[in-house]
């Protein structure tokens, strides 16, 4: 049998200095006083890359169902392709095959997302539910936004062959957290 190395050392050793110092808290009968702790802000920026065969993966799996505006263009998506500039949904609306191309950007902090073309028969790109679906995404986007307060920054989007490139900024708030006094029994 062999033994293995955990992958985390050094949450064990915050996990054993953690039980070290409330065991040593209990045995005496003192109140523990914990002063202000103060944090400063920070914005840290994570660099994501989603590449094709995560894509593919999620294809060959099963179909995904589409909804909301966009089941009036394809209801069933069958396979999603990375190109420069854009990604391509290909599937099907009720038994007629075709595709809508997406496009993916990063502007002011935000997400932007566009129908840029559609190979659909019975469709074109300025049609109505095209112009709806675009104004659904840029509400919806819009609302991820404003919920989170501008903590979450879309820094840069990038689709390319290959993969789907993500930079986000996340700004954390400065904040303090008060003066705590624990009794321990």
């Amino acid at each position: 049998m062999n033994a293995q190395t955990p992958n985390k050392p050094i949450l064990i050793v915050a996990i054993f200095i953690a039980i070290l110092t409330l065991t040593s808290l209990a045995c005496s009968s003192n109140p523990v006083r914990i002063s202000p702790i103060h944090i400063s802000p920070i914005s840290p920026t994570i660099d994501i890359t989603l590449p094709q065969s995560l894509f593919d993966k999620a294809s060959q799996k099963s179909d995904f169902h589409m909804g909301g505006t966009f089941e009036n263009l394809l209801d069933r998506i069958t396979s999603v392709e990375l190109h420069d500039g854009y990604i391509r949904f290909i599937g099907k609306n009720n038994s007629v095959a075709g595709s809508f191309d997406l496009s993916l950007t990063a502007e002011d902090g935000m997400l932007k997302a566009a129908v840029i073309a559609v190979d659909i028969p019975g469709f074109e790109l300025g049609d109505e539910v095209v112009t709806e679906v675009n104004q659904e995404l840029e509400e919806v986007f819009t609302e991820v936004l404003e919920d989170s307060n501008g903590e979450v920054v879309f820094k840069e989007v990038s689709v390319v062959e290959g993969g789907l490139r993500l930079k986000i900024q996340v700004n954390i708030k400065e904040t303090t957290i008060p003066e705590m006094q624990i009794d321990i029994n």
